[in-house]
């Protein structure tokens, strides 16, 4: 146990310094722009029940003990009309208008799941985040929210795929071969530099997330809900039916919450910025490299 909240409690550590520096970020990201009117749109009861029929069933609850199938008791209901329901209703509002995440909704519980072959060696491990499910719930709320403001402003870079809509694995990979063949036709060489990100979700920067999104026009409440996920939040692992005393999370987005990949998109998005890429015969513009989440590719000639 102590082994595995030291690893944990080492990632979540703000090791640069800058995850939490406010002034830093101010003065290398530019955020003084208006923001879309979306991000101050009324949470509705039907957004509440769709992301209540979005979560699934038979998963391990957080350090609350609640599991979905409790909340999701009030999704057929057209209306809150139940006690429960008004209550769910009640509070996501008010996280939504004011920002405030209750302390009880702060603490994920990470449990180490094998991801390798070799689970002698610590690496191979991920750390999944078990969150109470009415923050599990909230973060389905601002992530679909989120994800449809950039799907209707068109915010993410078109070379990045993950996480989504209408966008998969499969296209970026055929996206790839494609305009090596058609560069190949011409006689043209093309070289790919794969990278491939170390313990990337664990590496965001919080304070240069929250002000990436600002930058691009995500403010107003949406973006005081994301600081709310993100103001004092703390793990604890979970190791059997043992679990440590929570430590503070200081950088990073966590795995296993809803928010976290379409997050990470827009904490990436800039990635490419002042890459040459290549010419590829029939576009117009040159490619500086294919996305999907962490997964990148460079092009180079």
């Amino acid at each position: 146990m102590k082994n595995w909240t030291n690893r944990f409690g080492d990632l979540a550590k703000d090791t640069t310094e800058n995850s939490q520096s406010a002034d830093k970020w101010e003065n290398l990201i530019s955020s003084d722009c208006d923001y879309y009117p979306e991000c101050d749109s009324t949470i509705l009861w039907s957004d509440i029940t769709n992301a209540l029929r979005d979560t699934p069933n038979n998963k391990a609850p957080g350090a609350d003990g609640v599991p979905s199938e409790v909340l999701k008791l009030v999704m057929t209901e057209p209306s809150p009309t139940s006690s429960l329901a008004k209550l769910i209703h009640k509070i996501i509002n008010l996280i939504y208008d004011t920002g405030n995440i209750s302390h009880i909704l702060e603490t994920s519980v990470v449990v180490p799941v094998p991801k390798k072959s070799d689970l002698k060696d610590p690496d191979n491990y991920r750390g999944i985040s078990l969150i109470p499910t009415l923050a599990k719930l909230v973060a389905t709320i601002l992530a679909t929210k989120l994800s449809k403001i950039e799907a209707k402003y068109q915010i993410l870079v078109k070379e990045q795929a993950g996480f989504r809509n209408f966008e998969e694995c499969a296209g970026q990979a055929t996206t790839l071969y494609e305009l090596v063949r058609r560069r190949k036709i011409e006689n043209k060489e093309t070289w790919l530099c794969y990278i491939d990100y170390s313990k990337a979700y664990d590496r965001v920067l919080l304070l240069a997330l929250l002000h990436k999104l600002r930058s691009v026009g995500i403010g107003g409440k949406l973006l005081n809900m994301i600081k709310g996920l993100y103001d004092a939040p703390k793990i604890a692992v979970r190791v059997g039916n043992e679990v440590s005393n929570p430590t503070e999370y200081l950088c990073g987005v966590r795995q296993g919450c809803p928010a976290s990949p379409i997050l990470f998109d827009f904490f990436i998005n800039d990635i490419f910025k002042g890459v040459r890429g290549v010419r590829v015969p029939g576009l117009a513009s040159r490619i500086p490299g294919i996305l999907f989440s962490d997964d990148a590719v460079l092009l180079a000639e």
